[in-house]
């Protein structure tokens, strides 16, 4: 790092400045005339630093005064003058990444530019923040140590089996996969663009790596929800370490390695589990920050922040989040704000670079369209509230404040539903009991950050859950879990404090062995609560789990059949309940197969024509009538009836060749 940023400007400018006008003129080129415009602004830009180095290097008595003056405002923020050509750079780079994303929501402009100039954008930015001098804390060989034993067993807990547990792969993950598809089949590579929706583009890139790599099958579309949940595991101990001591946070972290809500999340291909990573790095990481008043640490806070807003959309509620914690913070010690304000300053410069090509894009959403439709889905405001209000004779605020109950009440004592209904909260008895207790010692402290950040943290997802429909809708509340660990971790911490204090003062002999065996009881505690919550996720609630419904159901059973048959065509009977492509478990696993809905009775000529040599007819039960009319046509195939665990019918398949395919 002190090698980049001593080198000399002058250098660093010509060759910025010859890359970034190259860079432009590829854009230029790829761009339609109506949009050339701003790809001529930015060659000017390029041209102008590189123009700039020149001189200086030919004529270097020319540009004394505002050479003199660039080191003089290098001087006063405490940079070197390198350093303030690297922010200038890297906003022009993030502007590079913006125009070379294009405005076509799937396909770059000039994907090289894009990625390349994004990449550089947030490297230069770090550059000219990094403060002089200043060493970010090392850890210990004995921390890695223990990260890594934590990745190990948390990705052991959540990848072994990802391909059966949970059983069925609903329509929502196969829908995700097939976005991740269209990255590798249909030519799709704008990052920063949406897929599935309207969540953005880049969780779906990412998965396409790992369908490109594994193959497409259930393993491959969930691993990387697997692995960024094992990753949060060591983060939190992490962060618990630097906030609070090295026990919190171990303990925080064995009860999130295993917690059955954050396991269930770490196990489906969706995008909601980076959300509880990103939040851990960027609210640890400010609190760290803001106590020690370390420039890197708001750097890499700045850069998760960035990150995280291209993932699930809870991320976008640290927008908010994170100026309250400012002005709370601000609040309790206004000396800490003289010492960090202009840290700050930093800190924004780098999120607005790592975000600029997202705000291209939603700057190119008429109304912000997809950016509103997650949270126009779900939000109880508006028309909601009114026909609730009118329905149950109620004024809106007491529905609003039942809302907010029920919400907080997600996390100890209401079940949670939708994607993860397992008729249990987010934390099981003792679970909630340390979480409680947790919360009650954080109020003798509230005035500190790490209180601060935590109480806030968890009531911001208050707030989510009670302004949307259901309120316990599991998918809003997972970035909320790394919160309940490091509360829980620091309960038993704080708790044994405590005692230590109570000891130190009656019989001080003994005190330091006792608290030994305290620690040790506190991480047996922890661990058994992890082994329950394990065995109740895979042996309580996986057993009995459909995780979407019979319909749901019926399009994985079908699929794991579909998966073993040469290619073919599927006349699907689905009545008024499902078509065959209305559940995409089917076309992301067996992509070989066309299905057919028939909408209409055996023989209707509004049928779709069978044009392939085998053909797979698929009737649900409600009509079940067509099948004894197929058979009547087709006699010589072969049945198979569905069942499921219950012995419930699901659907007749019945198999033959087509005596008269198309030619």
């Amino acid at each position: 790092m002190s090698k980049a940023i001593s080198l000399p400007p002058a250098l660093v400018a010509l060759l910025a400045g010859l890359a970034g006008a190259y860079a432009s003129l590829r854009i230029y080129t790829a761009l339609p005339n109506e949009q050339k415009w701003p790809a001529n602004l930015l060659m000017g830009g390029y041209l102008i630093v590189f123009a700039w180095a020149a001189a200086s290097i030919y004529r270097p008595n020319f540009l004394q005064k505002p050479t003199k003056w660039f080191h003089r405002l290098a001087e006063r923020t405490g940079q070197q003058p390198v350093q303030l050509l690297y922010l200038v750079l890297a906003v022009l780079a993030a502007l590079t990444a913006s125009l070379a994303s294009g405005t076509n929501n799937f396909v770059a402009a000039d994907f090289w530019v894009m990625l390349i100039g994004w990449l550089a954008g947030m490297v230069l930015a770090v550059l000219g923040a990094w403060k002089p001098g200043e060493r970010f804390p090392t850890a210990s060989r004995r921390t890695w140590l223990i990260c890594a034993g934590l990745f190990a067993v948390s990705l052991a807990i959540r990848a072994v089996g990802a391909d059966s547990i949970p059983p069925v792969l609903n329509g929502d993950e196969a829908s995700a996969g097939l976005s991740a598809l269209r990255f590798i089949r249909d030519g799709v590579n704008n990052i920063f663009g949406i897929g599935w929706f309207s969540f953005p583009a880049m969780y779906y890139a990412i998965q396409s790596v790992f369908i490109r790599v594994i193959g497409q099958t259930t393993f491959a579309l969930r691993f990387s929800s697997a692995l960024i949940g094992s990753l949060t595991v060591p983060a939190v101990y992490l962060i618990g370490k630097r906030i609070y001591s090295h026990r919190a946070g171990l303990l925080a972290a064995i009860f999130l390695a295993g917690s059955h809500f954050h396991q269930h999340f770490s196990r489906i291909g969706l995008n909601n589990i980076w959300d509880a990573f990103w939040y851990v790095l960027v609210l640890g990481l400010l609190v760290d920050a803001w106590r020690n008043r370390r420039r890197q640490s708001y750097l890499y806070a700045a850069l998760a922040l960035g990150m995280a807003q291209y993932f699930y959309v809870s991320s976008r509620f640290l927008l908010i989040l994170v100026p309250v914690y400012f002005l709370a913070v601000t609040i309790s010690s206004r000396r800490r704000w003289q010492d960090n304000r202009h840290h700050l300053v930093y800190f924004l410069l780098v999120f607005l670079v790592v975000v600029a090509p997202s705000i291209w894009f939603y700057a190119h959403d008429p109304g912000l369209t997809n950016f509103l439709a997650p949270f126009n889905r779900v939000e109880v405001l508006g028309d909601w509230l009114a026909r609730e209000s009118e329905i149950l004779g109620k004024p809106g605020w007491q529905i609003l404040a039942s809302h907010l109950y029920d919400s907080a009440r997600t996390f100890v004592s209401l079940p949670s539903q939708i994607w993860y209904p397992a008729h249990v909260p987010i934390l099981r008895p003792v679970s909630a009991m340390l979480f409680i207790a947790g919360l009650v010692l954080l109020l003798f402290k509230l005035y500190k950050p790490p209180s601060l950040m935590l109480y806030l943290w968890l009531g911001m997802f208050v707030v989510i859950g009670g302004l949307s429909v259901p309120v316990s809708a599991a998918q809003r509340y997972v970035a909320a879990i790394p919160a309940c660990a490091l509360v829980i971790g620091y309960a038993l911490d704080e708790t044994l404090r405590l005692i230590r204090q109570v000891q130190e003062k009656t019989s001080a002999d003994n005190a330091a062995r006792v608290q030994t065996w305290l620690t040790a009881a506190a991480v047996l505690l922890v661990a058994g609560v992890g082994i329950s919550n394990v065995y109740f996720y895979l042996f309580t609630y996986t057993p009995q789990s459909d995780l979407g419904g019979p319909n749901t159901l019926v399009a994985q059973r079908l699929a794991e059949y579909l998966q073993t048959q040469e290619p073919m065509q599927v006349a699907f009977f689905g009545g008024d309940r499902m078509g065959y492509y209305s559940i995409n478990s089917t076309a992301y696993l067996a992509p070989h197969i066309e299905g057919l809905d028939f909408r209409q009775p055996w023989g209707a000529p509004e049928n779709p024509p069978l044009t392939a040599g085998t053909v797979a007819f698929v009737f649900l039960p409600e009509v079940r009538e067509n099948l004894q009319l197929v058979r009547q046509d087709y006699p010589d195939g072969n049945l198979i009836v569905k069942m499921d665990k219950q012995g419930n019918l699901l659907y007749y398949l019945y198999q033959t060749e087509n005596p008269a395919p198309a030619e």
